[in-house]
């Protein structure tokens, strides 16, 4: 897949987010954010793998548990990434917001 294709997901992305998109707007940028996802994962680009998934999240989208896994080694490397994909799990309601705090509080000791 070209880079003019990779540019045209995000494009696509960015659409499906704006507050006037259509429901078919929104269905594609969900399938582009999965689709950045893969690709990012296929690559081993591990730190963009996990921005990749907190995109998804917000596009609402359902992310594959293989991915989930995936970009939770990638995020455990970097307390920024870390963060950011605890952020993705509890908007896609995968943890709840007291244990991401416990979490936090264990780091900060």
């Amino acid at each position: 897949m070209s880079r003019e294709n990779v540019r045209e997901m995000k494009r696509t992305y960015t659409s499906g987010g704006r507050p006037d998109a259509s429901v078919q707007e929104v269905f594609l940028a969900r399938e582009s954010a999965l689709w950045l996802l893969a690709r990012s994962i296929g690559f081993g680009h591990q730190r963009l793998a996990v921005v990749r998934l907190s995109m998804a999240v917000h596009a609402g989208a359902d992310v594959p548990d293989e991915s989930w896994a995936y970009c939770r080694t990638a995020a455990v490397r970097d307390a920024t990434l870390l963060a950011l994909y605890h952020k993705a799990e509890v908007l896609a309601g995968r943890t709840s917001q007291a244990a991401v705090s416990a979490l936090s509080s264990q780091r900060a000791h």
